[in-house]
């Protein structure tokens, strides 16, 4: 649990700071939701990378079936598809932001897997 509260937060913040710095406007179709944010990267794709792709890498450690967790995989990797191109529909995403947030979102995986293996690492053997 803490784990997952920590890769969100970190992705909320680098999403928040990259809007600010990139400084990109939504597209100028009619929205078809009510937007206030800037636009790149997407924050529902970051979050939705970084939170389903962390629980693909949780799967991947967990002792199950294969066949289970093949299909806990897909099904993950679906959801995360699937609030990207919801993003692009609603119209108030241009599919780079959605392209941005994924590459941000999995850029934070990999970093906290790593860390948090180091971390597994240290607890076994306290003299390394």
């Amino acid at each position: 649990m803490v784990q997952a509260t920590l890769i969100l937060a970190l992705a909320t913040i680098s999403n928040m700071v990259l809007k600010r710095f990139i400084d990109r406007a939504r597209p100028g179709i009619e929205h078809l939701v009510s937007v206030e944010t800037l636009s790149y990267p997407s924050g529902h794709a970051m979050s939705a990378m970084a939170f389903y792709g962390f629980l693909i890498f949780l799967v991947t450690k967990f002792n199950i079936q294969k066949v289970i967790k093949y299909v806990l995989i897909i099904t993950l990797i679906t959801i995360i598809i699937s609030i990207g191109i919801s993003r692009v529909y609603l119209g108030v995403h241009f599919p780079s932001d959605i392209a941005g947030g994924f590459i941000a979102g999995f850029i934070w995986v990999v970093f906290c897997a790593l860390l948090f293996d180091l971390i597994e690492l240290f607890k076994r053997d306290s003299t390394t």
